[in-house]
Protein backbone atom coordinates (compact mmCIF):
# COMPACT_ATOMS: atom_id res chain seq x y z
CA UNK A 1 0.00 0.00 0.00
CA UNK A 2 1.39 3.37 -0.99
CA UNK A 3 1.57 6.05 1.68
CA UNK A 4 1.28 9.80 1.31
CA UNK A 5 3.80 11.85 3.26
CA UNK A 6 2.22 14.86 4.94
CA UNK A 7 4.54 17.45 6.48
CA UNK A 8 3.82 20.51 8.58
CA UNK A 9 6.71 22.36 10.21
CA UNK A 10 9.22 19.85 11.54
CA UNK A 11 6.74 16.97 11.72
CA UNK A 12 5.90 14.37 9.07
CA UNK A 13 3.15 11.77 8.96
CA UNK A 14 2.61 8.82 6.67
CA UNK A 15 -1.03 8.67 5.55
CA UNK A 16 -2.19 5.37 3.96
CA UNK A 17 -4.17 5.57 0.74
CA UNK A 18 -7.21 4.11 2.48
CA UNK A 19 -7.57 7.36 4.46
CA UNK A 20 -7.31 9.58 1.36
CA UNK A 21 -10.65 10.96 0.14
CA UNK A 22 -11.50 9.78 -3.36
CA UNK A 23 -12.94 13.22 -4.22
CA UNK A 24 -10.46 15.82 -2.93
CA UNK A 25 -7.48 13.40 -2.81
CA UNK A 26 -6.53 14.66 0.64
CA UNK A 27 -6.77 13.23 4.15
CA UNK A 28 -10.37 12.44 5.11
CA UNK A 29 -11.81 15.25 7.24
CA UNK A 30 -15.04 14.82 9.19
CA UNK A 31 -15.57 11.53 7.35
CA UNK A 32 -18.97 10.36 6.17
CA UNK A 33 -19.61 6.68 5.51
CA UNK A 34 -22.17 5.99 2.80
CA UNK A 35 -24.49 2.97 2.92
CA UNK A 36 -22.23 1.21 0.40
CA UNK A 37 -19.36 1.38 2.93
CA UNK A 38 -17.20 3.94 1.08
CA UNK A 39 -15.90 7.02 2.90
CA UNK A 40 -15.49 10.66 1.84
CA UNK A 41 -15.18 14.04 3.54
CA UNK A 42 -18.27 15.85 4.81
CA UNK A 43 -18.18 18.61 2.19
CA UNK A 44 -17.05 16.27 -0.59
CA UNK A 45 -20.15 14.13 -0.09
CA UNK A 46 -22.45 17.15 0.17
CA UNK A 47 -21.11 18.78 -3.00
CA UNK A 48 -21.29 15.55 -4.99
CA UNK A 49 -24.97 14.93 -4.16
CA UNK A 50 -27.66 15.57 -6.76
CA UNK A 51 -30.25 18.22 -5.91
CA UNK A 52 -32.76 16.65 -8.33
CA UNK A 53 -33.05 13.07 -7.11
CA UNK A 54 -30.88 10.02 -6.42
CA UNK A 55 -27.21 10.66 -5.66
CA UNK A 56 -24.42 8.19 -6.38
CA UNK A 57 -21.30 7.13 -4.53
CA UNK A 58 -18.23 8.65 -6.24
CA UNK A 59 -16.53 5.23 -6.25
CA UNK A 60 -19.10 2.50 -6.90
CA UNK A 61 -22.07 4.59 -8.17
CA UNK A 62 -24.33 3.08 -5.50
CA UNK A 63 -27.50 5.18 -5.31
CA UNK A 64 -28.64 6.95 -2.14
CA UNK A 65 -30.76 9.99 -1.28
CA UNK A 66 -29.91 10.74 2.37
CA UNK A 67 -26.94 12.83 3.50
CA UNK A 68 -25.37 10.83 6.37
CA UNK A 69 -24.09 12.24 9.64
CA UNK A 70 -20.35 12.42 10.35
CA UNK A 71 -18.91 9.18 11.73
CA UNK A 72 -17.49 10.46 15.01
CA UNK A 73 -15.59 7.24 15.72
CA UNK A 74 -13.59 7.55 12.51
CA UNK A 75 -13.25 11.33 12.94
CA UNK A 76 -11.55 11.05 16.34
CA UNK A 77 -9.46 8.06 15.27
CA UNK A 78 -7.99 10.12 12.44
CA UNK A 79 -7.47 13.07 14.79
CA UNK A 80 -5.53 10.88 17.22
CA UNK A 81 -3.63 8.89 14.61
CA UNK A 82 -2.59 11.82 12.40
CA UNK A 83 -2.87 14.97 14.55
CA UNK A 84 -0.60 17.15 12.42
CA UNK A 85 -2.25 16.39 9.08
CA UNK A 86 -5.74 16.52 10.58
CA UNK A 87 -5.12 19.96 12.09
CA UNK A 88 -3.87 21.14 8.71
CA UNK A 89 -7.11 19.92 7.15
CA UNK A 90 -9.10 21.65 9.89
CA UNK A 91 -7.44 24.98 9.10
CA UNK A 92 -7.98 24.49 5.37
CA UNK A 93 -11.68 23.65 5.70
CA UNK A 94 -12.28 26.43 8.25
CA UNK A 95 -10.96 29.01 5.80
CA UNK A 96 -13.25 27.67 3.07
CA UNK A 97 -16.24 27.67 5.43
CA UNK A 98 -15.59 31.25 6.52
CA UNK A 99 -15.50 32.39 2.91
CA UNK A 100 -18.76 30.59 2.08
CA UNK A 101 -20.59 31.40 5.33
CA UNK A 102 -21.67 27.76 5.77
CA UNK A 103 -20.20 25.56 8.48
CA UNK A 104 -20.01 21.84 9.16
CA UNK A 105 -20.99 20.46 12.59
CA UNK A 106 -18.53 21.10 15.40
CA UNK A 107 -17.62 17.94 17.30
CA UNK A 108 -16.76 17.94 20.99
CA UNK A 109 -13.23 16.59 21.41
CA UNK A 110 -13.72 16.38 25.18
CA UNK A 111 -15.94 13.58 26.36
CA UNK A 112 -15.84 11.91 22.94
CA UNK A 113 -12.78 9.77 23.58
CA UNK A 114 -14.80 6.59 23.14
CA UNK A 115 -17.90 5.38 21.37
CA UNK A 116 -19.57 4.76 24.70
CA UNK A 117 -19.09 8.33 25.88
CA UNK A 118 -19.71 10.25 22.65
CA UNK A 119 -23.21 9.04 21.69
CA UNK A 120 -23.78 11.75 19.13
CA UNK A 121 -22.50 14.78 21.05
CA UNK A 122 -22.55 17.43 18.34
CA UNK A 123 -21.82 20.85 19.75
CA UNK A 124 -23.13 23.98 18.10
CA UNK A 125 -20.76 26.21 20.05
CA UNK A 126 -17.45 24.70 19.03
CA UNK A 127 -14.37 26.89 18.86
CA UNK A 128 -13.84 26.29 15.14
CA UNK A 129 -17.31 27.32 14.00
CA UNK A 130 -18.07 31.05 13.94
CA UNK A 131 -21.57 31.98 15.06
CA UNK A 132 -23.97 33.96 12.95
CA UNK A 133 -25.49 37.18 14.28
CA UNK A 134 -29.09 38.32 13.89
CA UNK A 135 -28.00 40.74 11.21
CA UNK A 136 -26.94 37.89 9.00
CA UNK A 137 -23.18 38.43 9.35
CA UNK A 138 -20.75 35.92 10.77
CA UNK A 139 -18.38 36.63 13.61
CA UNK A 140 -14.82 36.34 12.44
CA UNK A 141 -15.52 35.76 8.74
CA UNK A 142 -12.66 35.98 6.28
CA UNK A 143 -9.28 34.29 6.50
CA UNK A 144 -8.23 32.35 9.56
CA UNK A 145 -6.10 34.57 11.79
CA UNK A 146 -2.66 33.65 13.11
CA UNK A 147 -4.13 33.43 16.61
CA UNK A 148 -6.74 30.89 15.43
CA UNK A 149 -4.08 28.87 13.61
CA UNK A 150 -1.87 28.70 16.70
CA UNK A 151 -4.87 27.76 18.83
CA UNK A 152 -5.82 24.87 16.56
CA UNK A 153 -2.29 23.60 16.04
CA UNK A 154 -1.50 23.68 19.77
CA UNK A 155 -4.67 21.86 20.77
CA UNK A 156 -3.95 18.53 22.45
CA UNK A 157 -5.42 15.98 20.08
CA UNK A 158 -3.81 12.91 21.60
CA UNK A 159 -1.50 10.50 19.83
CA UNK A 160 -1.58 7.11 18.18
CA UNK A 161 -0.59 5.25 21.35
CA UNK A 162 -3.72 6.58 23.07
CA UNK A 163 -6.06 4.74 20.73
CA UNK A 164 -7.65 1.91 22.68
CA UNK A 165 -10.39 -0.65 22.20
CA UNK A 166 -12.68 1.66 24.18
CA UNK A 167 -12.51 4.13 21.27
CA UNK A 168 -13.86 1.64 18.75
CA UNK A 169 -16.52 -0.43 20.49
CA UNK A 170 -19.82 -1.45 18.90
CA UNK A 171 -22.83 0.62 19.99
CA UNK A 172 -24.77 -2.60 20.65
CA UNK A 173 -22.49 -5.27 22.14
CA UNK A 174 -19.97 -2.80 23.64
CA UNK A 175 -17.05 -4.86 22.32
CA UNK A 176 -14.46 -4.20 19.63
CA UNK A 177 -16.34 -3.52 16.40
CA UNK A 178 -16.03 -6.49 14.03
CA UNK A 179 -16.93 -5.98 10.37
CA UNK A 180 -18.11 -2.47 11.31
CA UNK A 181 -21.13 -0.91 9.62
CA UNK A 182 -22.09 2.74 10.00
CA UNK A 183 -25.71 3.85 10.13
CA UNK A 184 -27.06 7.07 8.63
CA UNK A 185 -26.75 8.73 12.07
CA UNK A 186 -23.00 8.00 12.17
CA UNK A 187 -23.03 5.36 14.92
CA UNK A 188 -20.99 2.20 14.41
CA UNK A 189 -22.15 -1.39 14.92
CA UNK A 190 -20.80 -4.85 14.26
CA UNK A 191 -22.42 -6.31 11.16
CA UNK A 192 -23.65 -9.24 13.24
CA UNK A 193 -25.25 -6.90 15.80
CA UNK A 194 -27.62 -5.36 13.27
CA UNK A 195 -31.08 -6.69 14.07
CA UNK A 196 -33.39 -7.22 11.12
CA UNK A 197 -36.79 -5.58 11.75
CA UNK A 198 -39.92 -7.20 10.33
CA UNK A 199 -41.83 -4.28 8.83
CA UNK A 200 -40.18 -1.25 10.41
CA UNK A 201 -37.16 0.71 9.29
CA UNK A 202 -33.80 -0.10 10.84
CA UNK A 203 -33.36 2.12 13.92
CA UNK A 204 -30.25 3.09 15.89
CA UNK A 205 -30.29 1.93 19.51
CA UNK A 206 -28.27 4.97 20.63
CA UNK A 207 -30.09 7.97 19.15
CA UNK A 208 -33.29 6.23 17.97
CA UNK A 209 -32.82 7.66 14.47
CA UNK A 210 -34.12 5.55 11.59
CA UNK A 211 -31.73 4.29 8.93
CA UNK A 212 -33.47 4.97 5.60
CA UNK A 213 -31.28 3.00 3.19
CA UNK A 214 -31.82 -0.63 4.02
CA UNK A 215 -28.90 -2.49 5.59
CA UNK A 216 -25.51 -0.77 5.24
CA UNK A 217 -22.48 -2.61 3.96
CA UNK A 218 -19.29 -3.12 5.95
CA UNK A 219 -16.93 -0.15 6.02
CA UNK A 220 -13.77 -1.89 4.86
CA UNK A 221 -11.56 1.15 5.55
CA UNK A 222 -12.49 1.14 9.24
CA UNK A 223 -12.49 -2.66 9.44
CA UNK A 224 -8.97 -3.03 8.04
CA UNK A 225 -7.72 -0.28 10.35
CA UNK A 226 -9.12 -2.04 13.41
CA UNK A 227 -7.62 -5.35 12.32
CA UNK A 228 -4.19 -3.76 11.91
CA UNK A 229 -4.43 -1.74 15.13
CA UNK A 230 -5.75 -4.57 17.32
CA UNK A 231 -4.75 -7.86 15.61
CA UNK A 232 -5.17 -10.13 18.65
CA UNK A 233 -8.44 -8.61 19.82
CA UNK A 234 -9.83 -8.62 16.28
CA UNK A 235 -8.98 -12.29 15.83
CA UNK A 236 -10.78 -13.13 19.08
CA UNK A 237 -13.83 -11.15 17.93
CA UNK A 238 -13.82 -13.00 14.61
CA UNK A 239 -13.86 -16.34 16.37
CA UNK A 240 -16.62 -15.24 18.75
CA UNK A 241 -18.81 -13.85 15.96
CA UNK A 242 -18.34 -16.94 13.79
CA UNK A 243 -19.35 -19.14 16.71
CA UNK A 244 -22.39 -16.98 17.38
CA UNK A 245 -23.43 -17.12 13.73
CA UNK A 246 -23.01 -20.90 13.64
CA UNK A 247 -25.29 -21.27 16.65
CA UNK A 248 -27.98 -18.83 15.52
CA UNK A 249 -27.63 -19.26 11.74
CA UNK A 250 -27.49 -15.49 11.44
CA UNK A 251 -28.88 -14.27 8.15
CA UNK A 252 -26.72 -11.92 6.11
CA UNK A 253 -28.40 -8.53 6.65
CA UNK A 254 -26.96 -7.05 3.46
CA UNK A 255 -29.26 -9.27 1.43
CA UNK A 256 -32.35 -8.14 3.33
CA UNK A 257 -34.67 -5.20 2.81
CA UNK A 258 -37.42 -4.12 5.15
CA UNK A 259 -40.97 -3.52 4.00
CA UNK A 260 -40.79 0.09 5.16
CA UNK A 261 -37.61 0.66 3.16
CA UNK A 262 -39.20 -0.80 0.03
CA UNK A 263 -42.19 1.50 0.38
CA UNK A 264 -39.97 4.52 0.93
CA UNK A 265 -38.09 3.87 -2.32
CA UNK A 266 -41.31 4.27 -4.28
CA UNK A 267 -41.04 8.05 -3.89
CA UNK A 268 -39.80 9.68 -7.09
CA UNK A 269 -38.86 13.34 -7.69
CA UNK A 270 -40.39 13.10 -11.16
CA UNK A 271 -43.87 12.26 -9.92
CA UNK A 272 -43.78 13.35 -6.24
CA UNK A 273 -43.39 16.86 -4.79
CA UNK A 274 -39.69 17.74 -4.65
CA UNK A 275 -37.84 20.64 -3.03
CA UNK A 276 -34.78 21.14 -5.23
CA UNK A 277 -31.61 22.10 -3.29
CA UNK A 278 -33.31 21.66 0.11
CA UNK A 279 -32.42 18.79 2.43
CA UNK A 280 -33.77 17.55 5.76
CA UNK A 281 -31.55 18.59 8.67
CA UNK A 282 -32.63 15.54 10.69
CA UNK A 283 -32.62 12.41 8.51
CA UNK A 284 -30.56 13.97 5.69
CA UNK A 285 -33.04 13.37 2.84
CA UNK A 286 -31.74 15.38 -0.14
CA UNK A 287 -33.65 16.70 -1.91
CA UNK A 288 -36.74 16.65 0.30
CA UNK A 289 -39.63 14.73 -1.27
CA UNK A 290 -43.15 15.58 -0.10
CA UNK A 291 -43.91 18.46 2.26
CA UNK A 292 -41.08 20.58 3.66
CA UNK A 293 -41.13 22.40 6.99
CA UNK A 294 -38.91 25.49 7.14
CA UNK A 295 -37.83 27.02 10.46
CA UNK A 296 -38.90 30.66 10.79
CA UNK A 297 -36.41 31.43 13.55
CA UNK A 298 -33.16 29.98 12.17
CA UNK A 299 -31.34 32.81 10.44
CA UNK A 300 -28.24 30.98 9.21
CA UNK A 301 -27.47 31.02 5.50
CA UNK A 302 -28.32 27.31 5.16
CA UNK A 303 -31.59 27.69 7.06
CA UNK A 304 -33.16 24.72 8.82
CA UNK A 305 -35.62 22.35 7.14
CA UNK A 306 -37.34 19.08 8.01
CA UNK A 307 -39.13 16.51 5.89
CA UNK A 308 -42.69 15.64 6.91
CA UNK A 309 -41.60 12.40 8.61
CA UNK A 310 -39.04 14.09 10.86
CA UNK A 311 -41.36 17.01 11.59
CA UNK A 312 -44.17 14.68 12.67
CA UNK A 313 -41.85 12.60 14.85
CA UNK A 314 -40.52 15.71 16.63
CA UNK A 315 -36.88 15.00 15.80
CA UNK A 316 -34.45 16.43 18.36
CA UNK A 317 -31.30 16.17 16.24
CA UNK A 318 -29.36 19.42 15.67
CA UNK A 319 -28.80 20.96 12.25
CA UNK A 320 -26.26 19.40 9.92
CA UNK A 321 -24.55 22.73 9.20
CA UNK A 322 -23.94 24.06 12.71
CA UNK A 323 -27.30 25.87 12.90
CA UNK A 324 -28.44 27.24 16.25
CA UNK A 325 -31.82 25.51 16.07
CA UNK A 326 -33.82 24.80 19.23
CA UNK A 327 -37.05 22.81 19.80
CA UNK A 328 -38.90 26.06 20.57
CA UNK A 329 -38.46 27.43 17.06
CA UNK A 330 -41.49 27.84 14.80
CA UNK A 331 -42.01 26.18 11.41
CA UNK A 332 -43.95 26.96 8.26
CA UNK A 333 -45.22 24.42 5.76
CA UNK A 334 -43.78 24.68 2.24
CA UNK A 335 -45.31 22.72 -0.64
CA UNK A 336 -43.84 22.09 -4.08
CA UNK A 337 -44.89 20.31 -7.24
CA UNK A 338 -43.17 17.37 -8.89
CA UNK A 339 -40.32 17.97 -11.32
CA UNK A 340 -42.59 16.75 -14.11
CA UNK A 341 -45.15 19.46 -13.39
CA UNK A 342 -42.47 22.08 -12.68
CA UNK A 343 -41.02 21.41 -16.13
CA UNK A 344 -44.45 21.84 -17.69
CA UNK A 345 -44.80 25.19 -15.96
CA UNK A 346 -41.50 26.33 -17.45
CA UNK A 347 -41.84 24.80 -20.92
CA UNK A 348 -45.56 25.35 -21.34
CA UNK A 349 -47.76 23.29 -23.65
CA UNK A 350 -45.75 20.20 -24.57
CA UNK A 351 -46.75 16.64 -25.42
CA UNK A 352 -45.99 13.85 -22.97
CA UNK A 353 -43.53 12.09 -25.30
CA UNK A 354 -41.28 15.15 -25.52
CA UNK A 355 -41.59 15.72 -21.78
CA UNK A 356 -40.59 12.09 -21.11
CA UNK A 357 -37.51 12.53 -23.32
CA UNK A 358 -36.50 15.69 -21.42
CA UNK A 359 -36.92 13.98 -18.07
CA UNK A 360 -34.96 10.94 -19.25
CA UNK A 361 -32.10 13.12 -20.53
CA UNK A 362 -31.55 14.72 -17.12
CA UNK A 363 -32.34 11.71 -14.93
CA UNK A 364 -29.65 9.43 -13.56
CA UNK A 365 -31.08 6.48 -15.46
CA UNK A 366 -31.15 8.24 -18.79
CA UNK A 367 -33.55 5.75 -20.43
CA UNK A 368 -37.28 5.36 -20.90
CA UNK A 369 -38.81 2.01 -20.24
CA UNK A 370 -41.02 0.55 -23.01
CA UNK A 371 -44.05 0.69 -20.71
CA UNK A 372 -43.47 4.35 -19.86
CA UNK A 373 -43.04 5.24 -23.52
CA UNK A 374 -46.24 3.36 -24.48
CA UNK A 375 -48.17 5.12 -21.71
CA UNK A 376 -46.83 8.49 -22.83
CA UNK A 377 -47.93 7.80 -26.41
CA UNK A 378 -51.42 6.78 -25.26
CA UNK A 379 -51.79 9.90 -23.14
CA UNK A 380 -50.56 12.04 -26.00
CA UNK A 381 -53.15 10.50 -28.34
CA UNK A 382 -55.95 11.16 -25.86
CA UNK A 383 -55.01 14.80 -25.35
CA UNK A 384 -54.11 15.53 -28.99
CA UNK A 385 -57.36 17.37 -29.87
CA UNK A 386 -57.16 19.52 -26.74
CA UNK A 387 -56.38 23.21 -27.16
CA UNK A 388 -56.15 24.10 -23.47
CA UNK A 389 -53.17 26.11 -22.28
CA UNK A 390 -50.21 24.74 -20.32
CA UNK A 391 -51.41 26.49 -17.16
CA UNK A 392 -54.81 24.79 -17.40
CA UNK A 393 -53.13 21.43 -17.85
CA UNK A 394 -50.96 22.03 -14.82
CA UNK A 395 -53.99 22.98 -12.75
CA UNK A 396 -55.71 19.75 -13.66
CA UNK A 397 -52.59 17.76 -12.84
CA UNK A 398 -52.23 19.29 -9.38
CA UNK A 399 -55.88 19.58 -8.43
CA UNK A 400 -55.67 16.37 -6.36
Amino acid sequence: MNDNQISLGDEQEEIPDSFICCVCLDLLYKPIVLSCGHVSCFWCVHRSMSSLGQSQCPLCRHEYNHFPTICQMLHFLLLKKYPVAYKRRELQILEEEKRSGCFSPQLDAHGCNSQASQDLHIQNNGTAGPKQTRGGDYEGTGNVTDEEKNSLLNTDSGSADRISVADVICAACKQLSFHPVVLNCGHVYCESCIVKPDEQMLRCNVCQSSHPSGFPKVCLVLGHFLEEQFPKEYALRRAAVQLKQADSKHENPNACATKADTQRKKLSPWSDPVHIRFGCDSCGMFPILGDRYNCLDCFEKKGFDLCSHCYNTNSKLPGRFNQQHTPEHRFKLVRKDSIRNQLKLVIGDIDDISLALIIASISSEGTISPDAQENAENRSAVHAPSTSSGDEQDESLTSD
